[in-house]
């Protein structure tokens, strides 16, 4: 995996990529260096009542040496996650070879254990942290590690988690927003309905949705909420296309007509017959920002039972919507969603399923990306300050272009992609 800074080397970038993708990949075997061994040592640490045990277990600190902590749910509810981002973080330790990075393994699905895990890292001069994945986690970390100057880059993509030392590596709902909004604008579309869960993610989809629209005045967006615990799609689909309202307005007409009973009231009767309400929707484009694919899919599929005409209303969606599913869903296609670079994940995927024969998880290009980034900046500078962290012509991964900044944010610029007949296709 290779990292330059800057727009010069772009193209470089994507032609490596290529020549890499394009060899031929033989099974790795696992090296015998702490990135393996160390998970075993931390159970047996956090598992030793002995106060003066951990002072026992310290390994001599060498100064080549960078240390990456890793924190992973790799047991419990999650741990397939976890072991997929491990996976995807091994991959790209091996492919940048640098042998002075070496790995110390938190497993994260034992709660009860991570407050001495940590103290382990912080005894052993861990240099960055990687992880977590979950807001609560973060939480624990952010707040046990506060004033000891260690970054950390989580996989989250929760933004309020973020700030000088905590960076939040995921995709977050604000930047997929403004891509979203600033190309529906630039296509003339100015009135959105939005269909969010009614929870705090929702309400902040809400607060940054309205922001744009205080810079884009003559653009609105109505919100439709829909309860997080067993939704009812239909009663949702019915509220968002004022299906009722429209449906009395159409009997009302058809009553009308057939008192009149003139040539022109029996032909716009006989075009009525064919309809179920009266008018439009009052809105141009409706965005679903769903919690799961399986309730975009729900909402997909009702929707125009109800009225809302995908000939008619552009449907929108973000990054959950990046699954070749979707293709099979005829009401679709035309529709557009913000997403990462899904053909480079596409070939890591390729790439990863090779070597692990199964499919990586969502967020594994995330492990990939920063631990083939750190690698890099390791050879380069050894020692990975923040400055060098937070250039500013910002680096290009697997997922595509991305900046860490002072406060914690990782800026991305999320591409476009339409949904054709067969595939996706970038439009920005």
């Amino acid at each position: 995996m290779f990292y330059f800074r800057g727009k010069f080397f772009i193209l470089v970038i994507l032609y490596l990529s290529l020549l890499l993708y394009g060899c031929e990949t033989t099974q790795l075997a696992p090296k015998k260096t702490l990135t393996y061994n160390q998970t075993q040592l931390l159970e047996t640490i956090v598992e030793d009542e002995d106060p003066n045990a951990q002072e026992n277990n310290l390994i001599e600190k060498d100064d080549k040496i960078y240390r990456l902590g890793l924190l992973l749910p790799l047991s419990g509810e999650f741990y397939q996650i976890g072991k997929s981002l491990l996976d995807s973080a091994q991959l790209a330790l091996e492919e940048t070879n640098n042998e002075n990075l070496e790995f110390y393994i938190v497993d994260t699905g034992k709660e009860n254990q991570l407050y001495k895990n940590l103290s382990y890292l912080i005894s052993n001069d861990v240099d960055l942290i990687l992880g977590p994945i979950f807001t609560k986690t973060v939480l624990k970390v952010k707040e046990y590690l506060d004033g000891q100057n260690i970054p950390i880059i989580t996989f989250s993509n929760n933004s309020d988690v973020s700030d000088r030392d905590v960076y939040v590596f995921g995709l977050t709902i604000e930047d997929e927003l403004e891509k979203i909004y600033e190309y529906s604008i630039d296509r003339g579309i100015d009135k959105f309905a939005v269909i969010v869960p009614d929870n705090k993610y929702g309400n902040k989809v809400k607060d940054e949705i309205n922001k744009f629209h205080n810079i884009n005045n003559n653009t609105s967006s109505q919100f439709i909420f829909y309860p997080t615990k067993d939704p009812d799609y239909y009663k949702i689909a019915r509220e968002v296309s004022n299906y009722d309202e429209r449906k009395l307005d159409l009997d009302n007409r058809v009553k009308l007509l057939e008192e009149l009973q003139s040539e022109s009231s029996l032909k716009e009767l006989k075009l009525l017959r064919n309809k179920d309400t009266l008018g439009e929707v009052d809105f141009e484009a409706i965005i679903i920002i769903a919690r799961s694919f399986s309730e975009l899919t729900n909402f997909i599929s009702i929707l125009p039972y109800y009225d809302v005409d995908p000939k008619k209303v552009k449907f929108i969606g973000n990054s959950i919507w990046g699954k070749e599913l979707i293709l099979k869903e005829p009401s679709m296609k035309n529709s557009y969603f913000s997403s990462l670079d899904l053909n480079g994940q596409r070939k890591f995927k390729k790439e990863y399923k090779k070597i692990y024969k199964n499919n990586p998880h969502t967020l594994a290009p995330l492990a990939y990306d920063l631990v083939g980034l750190i690698s890099s900046l390791n050879v380069e500078h050894k020692k990975i300050t923040k400055e060098i962290l937070h250039s500013n012509l910002g680096y290009i991964g697997i997922n595509g272009w991305f900046r860490f900044d002072e406060n914690g944010r990782v800026e991305r610029r999320p591409l476009i992609f339409h949904v054709g007949s067969d595939k996706f296709v970038i439009r920005n």
